[in-house]
């Protein structure tokens, strides 16, 4: 699945704009995936109706204490590093997640879309012809 990043925003209504523009080109809803942090996915998802992938992962219970405390001694306390896996099992390079991770952490807002199957396209090649008899009239 070849991915196309269409861009990291300010804002939710920046994000949001490119995603209704992309819908509007032909691409399909569940071919447009938005990551954010966490803050930014709930109204997102609200208000547009593709993917919409978190920079936190949801667990069923709080961390524990020595957990917050080994976050704190290994100074990880900012990075998502499953936001990363994210980004990589989406088909972005390891170079672009590494970047875009620390832009989405930041509150930017990243789009990105498979751009091989659009609505109202077929996956056959734009080379292939019909064959058709044509009637000359003399």
């Amino acid at each position: 699945m070849t991915r196309q990043i269409f861009g990291s925003f300010d804002t939710k209504d920046e994000a949001i704009k490119t995603v209704d523009g992309l819908e509007l080109k032909g691409y399909k809803a569940k071919n447009i995936t938005i990551f954010a942090n966490n803050d930014d996915t709930n109204d997102l998802a609200l208000r547009t109706d593709v993917n919409v992938e978190s920079s936190i992962v949801e667990t069923d219970s709080d961390p524990s204490f020595v957990d917050k405390v080994k976050k704190v001694f290994t100074n990880d306390a900012g990075s998502h590093p499953y936001l990363h896996d994210k980004l990589i099992h989406s088909g972005i390079s390891d170079k672009q997640a590494s970047k875009y991770v620390d832009e989405i952490e930041s509150g930017k807002i990243l789009v990105i879309a498979d751009d091989e199957m659009r609505m109202g396209n077929d996956s056959v090649s734009d080379d292939v012809t019909l064959e058709v008899d044509t009637i000359r009239r003399d």
